[in-house]
């Protein structure tokens, strides 16, 4: 009788490792199943966060155009240069097209979150960074973009409404000929008005602003990367 319960009970403990073992292994293969797909997901953020710098690099020199334009633009009211007419337009055009906004991409993020493969990052600097970028840094710019925006559209309307202003927009960093005017008829009046000129120093204040805010979160999104390509490493 003891003997069969020494038997049955070394059987009962070789069965009880064998299931231990199983489990246990599978739970490795679970792991390194979750590991790889953590590891792809975070490689495909590199690439996404590399095509937000050049997204982030493509708007920096448009505003930078367009500040430029500004500035033109008001030295002329200010009568301390001068400009025929046609360049007039054109740089009203250019501050105007300071309108296009970066809007950053969110869905590599948003799929580390809801997959919960974001828990399985060990660095808690990139956790971190993850959720300060997407949850803070980027909700702040869309609430400054928003801004930006419903000034710049409200300025363009002026121009269509009192210079009967028709321009196209190239979004080419590297385009020669980036604005091109099809048609206006001049108003002096307008152009001299305190609206305009209080218009142009918004324009100002409100692109150097916005490259403030381009330059910070390109220096966030190179922070970021270094931090996913440690993980990966």
């Amino acid at each position: 009788m003891k003997k069969q319960i020494i038997k049955y009970s070394f059987e009962f403990i070789v069965i009880m490792l064998g299931i231990l073992i199983s489990l246990f292994l599978e739970q490795r293969r679970q792991n390194s199943i979750e590991a790889e797909r953590k590891n792809n997901t975070i490689k495909q953020l590199v690439n996404v966060i590399e095509e937000d710098i050049n997204q982030i690099d493509g708007f920096i020199y448009l505003q930078k155009y367009s500040l430029k334009s500004c500035n033109l633009i008001f030295e002329n009211i200010a009568n301390k240069n001068f400009m025929a007419e046609d360049s007039i337009v054109f740089h009203l055009s250019s501050v105007g097209r300071a309108l296009r906004s970066f809007f950053p991409q969110e869905s590599i993020f948003n799929q580390l979150l809801n997959t919960d493969l974001i828990k399985m990052i060990e660095s808690n600097r990139l956790k971190n960074k993850l959720f300060k970028l997407y949850n803070e840094d980027l909700r702040r710019h869309d609430v400054h973009t928003k801004e930006f925006d419903t000034f710049f559209l409200e300025f363009n309307r002026s121009l269509s409404e009192n210079f009967f202003l028709q321009d196209t927009w190239s979004s080419s960093p590297i385009d020669n000929n980036p604005i091109r005017i099809s048609g206006y008829r001049f108003n002096e009046k307008y152009y001299r008005s305190t609206k305009l000129f209080s218009d142009i120093i918004e324009s100002k204040s409100s692109i150097e602003q916005y490259l403030q805010e381009l330059r910070a979160l390109k220096e966030s999104f190179y922070e970021l990367k270094d931090l996913c390509l440690e993980e990966l490493n």
